[in-house]
């Protein structure tokens, strides 16, 4: 009778149990959904990991290598807006891109892992040292995965944190997902940006996703496993009619519900559902604090300054001497006028100058603050001194009255800093975004023509121009949080020669850095407003935007016989024909402001 009753009391425990789970499950919270789906989805992953791929590496079975990692990626691409938003780090080291990382701080050089490094390994020919190089990425993942599993179970994650990783999850399909940015070998950026979307919908539909949203997202899905190859796939289209309205109806969702935004550490607005809308990036988020916000007086005051003389020494020289706002503020000269000379470098467009994270081309300073003080005081540029010039300013009726407006200062003082400040607060009112392919992203589809619309998907695809120069900034300021400004070792040569060509004797980020991957590279500028700026390079080497994509076209100083051990930018040809050049220079114009 005992162990009747035992078992019968094991069973009604069971049953209540059974009863309480389902009960529980039903009324879970959506973001405690989410969670426990990306751990299964993260468990899906560890197990291709660990049973494909590295079975197959193990086997040295080059198609089956392949095969499994590129169906482990894509399952990684289906949870990028998670492991992306709330580890990191752990992405970093997952898909990070295969290049060393240098803490200048600490002296520092942290090798590359993940995917990348892989891909790079599974797409070269194969030699017994690299596929050891390979067995051995593939344990670095799987200890990465297992340390990220760990991390999961200590979270405690929320509604708008998820709203806001959809957000830019969305964006950085946009200007990084579908132009093969971390897939140059296997080119399965199409398919990743499907698998990407369909982690984007499972989210969305725990939250009530509309019949409207969903149908959005299973047709942008279907258009990207659609696409015949990666070079005729329409960009421009895919990101106007599917990836900015499911954005939209995102975000619509998200304010139905009554759900904030959250603070996510990108330099956009934090209900930004668009990179290319009106007021898309929050400028304020360049700035190191909250006493370096803009305001109208301190724009209007670094205007004043920029076109005076009065910050030289000898009252002969302005920042508009080598800006002219007629040329984007460059000056047209192959490599600027100095006081006593020619200088080393192109004077660079300060448009857009605001919203990227390094200045100069060698990237030494860190703010447009830090770049006021090197070019005042430097002897060849405006041979000044702040310290002087805020003596002068301060016995300027004009002047004093203006610093007072800038700085709510009735004293109306100069200093330095305020000065530097100032200049920096106007050359970051310098970033109107009026072009007509802003126009034409905000709903204006007259802006564009055929040739146009072309040079846009070559930008963006077959030319890799977007995988370097992020969209919608056209820099190397990289989307979707805009935290760090690359530089690039293209191999500029000396002369616009192809028969006998020899690298420029600049080497750029290596004179004041001297670590060899730092030599001969150079701050990847803006092309916003490009066809004002020629000539064009660090040092001006070329006149023309022909030049500049017959130069890439052939692959950089590698295909003019330039050899660089330490080129980043591939070296193959690129196989543009002349009408698809022409199509890209149509397409760079489109970027000018009006």
């Amino acid at each position: 009778m005992t162990s009747i009753k035992q078992a019968a009391t094991l069973l009604l425990i069971l049953t209540i149990t059974t009863l309480l789970a389902i009960f529980c499950t039903q009324k879970q919270a959506p973001a405690e959904r989410v969670k426990a789906l990306f751990s299964k989805e993260l468990a899906g992953l560890q197990l291709q990991v660990d049973q494909q791929l590295f079975s197959a590496v193990q086997q040295k079975d080059e198609q089956k290598i392949k095969a499994a990692f590129i169906a482990a990626r894509a399952q990684y691409k289906k949870i990028e807006y998670y492991v992306e938003y709330f580890f990191p780090s752990s992405s970093a080291m997952i898909n990070g891109a295969p290049i060393d990382e240098i803490e200048l701080g600490e002296n520092l050089v942290e090798k590359p892992t993940g995917f990348q490094v892989m891909e790079e390994l599974i797409y070269e020919a194969p030699t017994a040292e690299n596929r050891e190089a390979l067995l051995n990425e593939v344990k670095k993942m799987q200890l990465n995965l297992k340390r990220m599993d760990r991390y999961n179970q200590q979270y405690e994650i929320t509604d708008a944190q998820l709203f806001d990783a959809i957000r830019l999850e969305l964006f950085r399909i946009t200007s990084l997902g579908i132009t093969g940015f971390d897939t140059p070998a296997a080119l399965q950026s199409l398919p990743e940006a499907a698998a990407a979307l369909n982690g984007i919908m499972d989210v969305l539909n725990f939250y009530g996703a509309s019949e409207d949203l969903h149908s959005t997202l299973k047709t942008a899905i279907a258009a990207l496993e659609a696409a015949k190859d990666f070079n005729s796939f329409d960009r421009l289209n895919f990101i106007t009619a599917y990836l900015q309205p499911i954005g939209e109806q995102a975000d619509q969702l998200r304010r139905e519900l009554k759900t904030g935004t959250a603070a996510s550490g990108s330099a956009l607005q934090d209900d930004a559902v668009s990179l290319f809308q009106k007021n898309a990036f929050n400028v304020n988020r360049f700035v190191g604090n909250h006493t370096e916000y803009q305001s109208d007086t301190k724009i209007a005051l670094g205007k004043l300054l920029f076109n005076s003389s009065i910050l030289s020494n000898a009252g002969n020289r302005s920042c508009a001497s080598c800006h002219h706002e007629n040329k984007a503020f460059t000056d047209g000269l192959a490599t600027a006028e100095g006081l006593k000379g020619t200088l080393l470098r192109n004077t660079p467009t300060l448009t857009y100058a605001g919203l990227q994270r390094g200045f100069f081309y060698d990237l030494k300073a860190g703010s447009l603050e830090d770049q006021a003080l090197d070019v005042v005081h430097h002897k060849n540029e405006m041979d000044g001194s702040l310290q002087s010039a805020a003596e002068r300013l301060n016995k300027d009726k004009t002047y004093v009255k203006a610093f007072a407006a800038a700085f709510k200062d009735k004293a109306g003082q100069a200093d330095p800093w305020r000065i530097q400040h100032a200049l920096a607060s106007y050359i970051r009112s310098l970033s109107p975004f009026s072009s007509r392919l802003d126009k034409y992203m905000q709903g204006d589809k007259k802006q564009l023509n055929a040739e146009e619309k072309s040079g846009f998907n070559l930008f963006m695809g077959k030319a890799k121009c977007g995988s370097c120069h992020f969209a919608p900034l056209f820099n190397g300021t990289q989307a979707p949080l805009f935290q760090k400004s690359e530089a690039e070792v293209l191999g500029v040569p000396s002369r616009p020669d192809t028969i006998n060509a020899s690298i420029d004797k600049d080497e750029g980020r290596y004179t004041l850095n001297p670590y060899p991957q730092y030599k001969y590279a150079f701050k990847t500028t803006s092309l916003r407003n490009v066809s004002k700026t020629a000539p064009y390079m660090h040092n001006g080497v070329y006149k023309t935007l022909e030049e500049v994509l017959d130069f890439y076209n052939r692959g950089g100083g590698a295909g003019i016989g330039i050899v660089l051990d330490n080129q980043t930018l591939a070296p193959d040809p690129l196989n543009l024909s002349k009408k698809e050049i022409q199509d890209i220079v149509a397409f760079l114009k489109t970027l000018d402001d009006e």
